[in-house]
């Protein structure tokens, strides 16, 4: 019971910096989403959601971060699991801190670098006019969502192959020395005995992908300040954008509904985990 206490004492500084920063904060948000104005408040019930699925900014940034997560999360999670299956290997065998590389660099200086490579008088824009080819506009509306795209999947890969490198080489060899009897390929190994083991951790690495979308903002922000191109508009540039302008009920409602939706793919998530691990 004392060793029991002892724990809480330590954790309970955690805790209140949690409460104090997050959970306190989201419930008076939850105040802002179900009223209107400011001085003279007033208890709207669902009229704000109304006026938000109404908004073209909203509809505009939902779209493009929907599509920005479906193309994203699943290429970043197919790409550092395949890339951690073949450095499971000594012969794949790679620095960690290289990997992480990507993480730790401030965004102003990884968009230097980026502006280098990828900018209207890039390197890769001197190349195409070398070879007598049309300069591309990689950060303007036509490409602005692929390059965001990639320059997400750059930066994320290498975290998350980390954490599959880790729950893959923390399974028992017999496994593929047993598997490795009746059939001589990797792909099947994979497919067959890691993928299924390894299942809990890559839920996480999709979560944890998710989350990492909506941090994009930073670089969006830095690109374009508060009017990045229609096609490069998220979620976090609308609320940003009504924080500015201190419209807390629109703000809070957008927050509100991107809170419930990664919660209701969490809980699908781990529903679809329960009954795949149970078969």
């Amino acid at each position: 019971m004392e060793d029991r206490k002892s724990g809480l004492y330590f954790i309970l500084p955690g805790l209140l910096g949690v409460l104090i920063i997050y959970i306190i904060p989201f419930f008076l948000s939850l105040y802002y989403t179900f009223t209107k104005g400011i001085s003279d408040i007033q208890f709207v019930g669902l009229s704000n959601f109304r006026e938000l699925f109404n908004n073209p900014a909203f509809l505009l940034a939902a779209k493009n971060t929907l599509k920005f997560i479906i193309i994203g999360v699943p290429i970043v999670t197919m790409l550092s699991l395949s890339l951690s299956i073949m450095m499971s290997e000594k012969l794949y065998r790679f620095p960690r801190w290289a990997m992480l590389s990507p993480m730790i660099v401030p965004v102003a200086s990884a968009l230097m670098g980026w502006q280098v490579v990828l900018g209207n008088n890039g390197i890769v824009n001197e190349i195409l006019v070398f070879f007598n080819n049309q300069s591309v506009s990689f950060f303007g509306e036509d490409n602005a969502m692929k390059t965001l795209i990639l320059i997400y999947i750059i930066k994320n890969t290498g975290y998350m192959l980390i954490i599959f490198t880790g729950a893959i080489t923390s399974l028992e060899k017999e496994y593929k020395e047993a598997f490795l009897l009746d059939s001589n390929s990797n792909l099947i190994y994979a497919a067959k005995i890691v993928v299924p083991l390894i299942a809990p951790i890559i839920f996480f690495v999709v979560i944890l992908s998710i989350i990492n979308s909506f941090s994009m903002f930073r670089e969006v922000y830095a690109l374009y300040g508060n009017t990045p191109p229609n096609t490069a508009y998220l979620l976090q540039n609308f609320m940003n954008n009504n924080f500015y302008k201190l419209n807390y009920q629109r703000l809070s409602t957008a927050a509100f509904i991107v809170v419930v939706g990664i919660s209701l793919l969490i809980i699908g998530f781990l529903k679809f985990q329960d009954k795949y691990l149970n078969h």
